[in-house]
């Protein structure tokens, strides 16, 4: 049994973002695409499915509007993929019944019921869309000043000391005995805001981990992008997961399961910690004198940043508590004698 959890996507400054649909379109996988509206049993079905099949090697992603609801299931040996298709990851069949097929839940709700209440759900879902709309406003305000960061750092990047210093580590990293092929980047979320703040799944295996701190995000990118360029061109498969909270997302994290290896970047965003891991200390590859000029105003940035993220997060637990108050709805009018039957024989069937 193995299990790998990761994220569907996340809130950016563009809205929901997420390249799920990759995996959607990889070759000789079957995806099961599930329809229905808020508390139609979408997440539990996943659930139970992840337990039947954990034997299996999984990948679970989660919502991170809702940390408690899963948005898809992959079983890597089955090659089956299992999906929330509704909003804000709105997924449908591409080539149906040959590679995908959708599954609607909405069949099993009661819709008098529903129109009863027509009225406490439209004012729910639209609290929830305005909350949602405040939580990518805040969003976006605070990749702005993290974008200006990004920038300062970029330019007092000592990026031939950065490039001699990941030269030397990939002499020690890359076998020399690998067959020559091109290795592909798969898109994979490690990381993403949620109503608890950004946070970031473990991750699981027999791993040696590099934790690379870098409170300016970009030294940190250019380094994971100049280690996956290498990595795949010497054959090597490499996961990135992406950093959202920035107009054009940048590397935040990558896995190289072949060579056992798995790049962490931490920064004041992410707060994430080292542990264990060996430390890449990235404030050696700055020019110490132009950050210097700039110390002012990378610390209005760096608390900006926080603080807006931190009414973002405010905004999605809202947004949540009032998706909890639609769910009721949905909950009281879905007929779960058959709903339970419908996804026993759907398991059954995997």
């Amino acid at each position: 049994m193995s299990i790998q959890t990761y994220f569907l996507g996340g809130v950016s400054p563009s809205g929901f973002r997420s390249k799920f649909i990759n995996q959607i379109k990889k070759p000789g996988f079957y995806t099961y695409i599930l329809k229905g509206g808020p508390g139609t049993g979408k997440s539990t079905l996943m659930k139970k499915a992840a337990e039947a099949l954990s034997h299996d090697r999984l990948s679970i992603f989660y919502c991170s509007s809702d940390t408690s609801s899963l948005d898809a299931v992959i079983d890597e040996d089955k090659k089956i993929i299992i999906v929330d298709g509704t909003a804000p990851h709105v997924f449908e069949a591409l080539y149906p019944g040959a590679s995908q097929e959708i599954i609607n839940l909405g069949e099993f709700w009661n819709g008098n019921k529903l129109k009863a209440s027509g009225d406490a759900i439209r004012y729910c879902s639209d609290e929830n869309s305005r909350y949602h709309k405040r939580t990518r406003c805040c969003i976006e305000a605070s990749s702005a000043v993290n974008s200006d960061i990004y920038s300062i750092a970029e330019e007092s990047l000592n990026r031939k000391k950065l490039d001699s210093y990941t030269e030397r580590l990939l002499k020690k990293l890359i076998p020399k005995s690998k067959e020559k092929k091109n290795g592909k980047i798969e898109f994979r979320q490690l990381s993403a805001f949620t109503a608890d703040h950004y946070m970031t799944m473990p991750v699981s295996g027999d791993y040696s981990v590099y934790f690379v701190k870098d409170d300016l995000f970009a030294g940190s990118d250019i380094f994971l992008k100049k280690l996956t360029d290498s990595f795949t061109s010497s054959g090597y498969d490499v996961i990135v997961s992406e950093f959202n909270i920035l107009p054009i997302p940048s590397f935040e994290h990558i896995i190289v399961p072949e060579l056992g290896l798995v790049f962490l970047s931490g920064n004041f965003f992410n707060k994430l910690e080292p542990g264990t891991a060996g430390i890449i200390n990235f404030s050696r590859f700055y020019e110490k004198e132009k950050l210097s000029e700039k110390k002012q105003r990378i610390s209005f940035d760096k608390k900006a940043s926080l603080e807006l993220s931190a009414e973002a997060a405010l905004s999605l637990r809202t947004a949540l508590r009032i998706h909890d108050e639609l769910e009721k709805f949905y909950i009281d009018a879905i007929d779960f004698k058959k709903l339970n039957s419908m996804t026993d024989r759907f398991i059954k069937s995997l």
